[in-house]
């Protein structure tokens, strides 16, 4: 649970496909194999909202075609809400577009999206293609490439359009950090997921970002949360806290700085 599409725009500068695969060979020499994630943050001009779902409308035919010839495993749009009172807001994207890759491998692979799309389009004229192709909008873009470190087991069957869900972004503060998440409050996430309080968790680094991307931010974790719990039911879970699990979120909370805080809502997705 983004886009490298027309692909690889930052602050309206276009590129080909020969500079982006010679972009993706400087950024990313280190072969891994864990799951490989893109983001990219669109902020567009006032009134460009429906615009540029109709580019996604038209791009999302494209990324079918790439999940189909395993170019990427999955893609999503989605919409950021602003927080009412967030003083930060004003400086918020409007979209995020994650794409997925099973490891570096298949994400190195490179792909025409060009090509692609004229394959996928092939009854438009290239006159007409091209007039879509190139009308946008496509904002002002940055653009993080993330490595998944550790998730939650999804068990609510398929992505419904609407859902939401919250986006962190932490600057790692100490050498510990990563362990905290995955072995003390993975614990908590998947026991509120067996209480219907939470539908999702999971734990990315931060591998690289595009010139303008925040280089503060280290990890991003991402939060679904599921129903709200009762006082009754509230009450019971939190029994369940030990003194050791105090100590531990305490100590936790220190080894990370929130940088970031987004609330998104699904606007669009494929995946294999």
């Amino acid at each position: 649970m983004f886009n490298i599409f027309l692909n690889l725009i930052f602050n309206f500068k276009i590129f080909d496909m020969k500079k982006i695969n010679l972009l993706f060979t400087l950024l990313f020499t280190v072969i891994t194999y864990s799951q490989m994630i893109t983001y990219t943050s669109v902020r567009l001009e006032e009134g460009q909202n429906d615009a540029y779902i109709d580019v996604e409308k038209f791009w999302s035919k494209i990324h079918e075609q790439a999940i189909e010839e395993d170019f990427e495993t999955g893609w999503m749009i989605w919409k950021v809400v602003p927080v009412e009172g967030d003083e930060n807001a004003a400086n918020q994207a409007d979209f995020l577009i994650m794409n997925f890759y099973q490891d570096s491998v298949q994400m190195n692979k490179g792909v025409d999206f060009y090509k692609l799309g004229r394959s996928v389009y092939s009854k438009l004229s290239k006159k007409k293609f091209d007039k879509i192709w190139e009308a946008g909008p496509y904002g002002t873009r940055n653009f993080y490439q993330l490595e998944r470190l550790d998730n939650t087991t999804w068990l609510f069957g398929d992505l419904e359009i609407g859902t939401k869900l919250t986006l962190n972004a932490f600057k790692q503060t100490d050498e510990n950090y990563e362990q905290y998440e995955m072995d003390f409050y993975k614990k908590w996430h998947n026991k509120r997921i067996l209480n219907g309080s939470r539908k999702w968790w999971e734990l990315n680094r931060v591998l690289s970002s595009s010139e303008n991307g925040n280089k503060e931010i280290t990890h991003v974790t991402l939060d679904m949360m599921g129903k709200e719990l009762s006082e009754s039911e509230r009450e019971e879970f939190w029994k369940e806290v030990t003194f050791t699990d105090r100590m531990m979120w305490t100590n936790g909370a220190k080894t990370r700085e929130m940088i970031n805080q987004v609330n998104l809502e699904l606007v669009m997705y494929r995946f294999k």
